[in-house]
């Protein structure tokens, strides 16, 4: 069995969202590693969660809510 290889299966796309601002668009590949650790800084805006969305390249979706840290901790 030679010649056989992996078909691509990533991220295609992620938007993060804080309310209902975006303050993240990703546009993935082949590049982005297998578990990525993705991190990005943002401004305050009064919202009270965070909102992610997630399309790989089977076209499926993943979405997570979680709330917004308390920036006084």
């Amino acid at each position: 069995m030679t010649r056989l290889y992996a078909p691509a299966y990533f991220v295609r796309e992620l938007r993060v969202w804080q309310g209902d601002e975006l303050v993240l668009f990703m546009d993935g590949g082949i590049s982005i590693s297998e578990d990525p650790n993705i991190r990005f800084t943002y401004v305050p805006n009064g919202a009270k969660t965070f909102r992610a969305e997630v399309i790989d390249t089977d076209n499926k979706v993943f979405k997570g809510e979680w709330p917004v840290a308390d920036s006084q901790m």
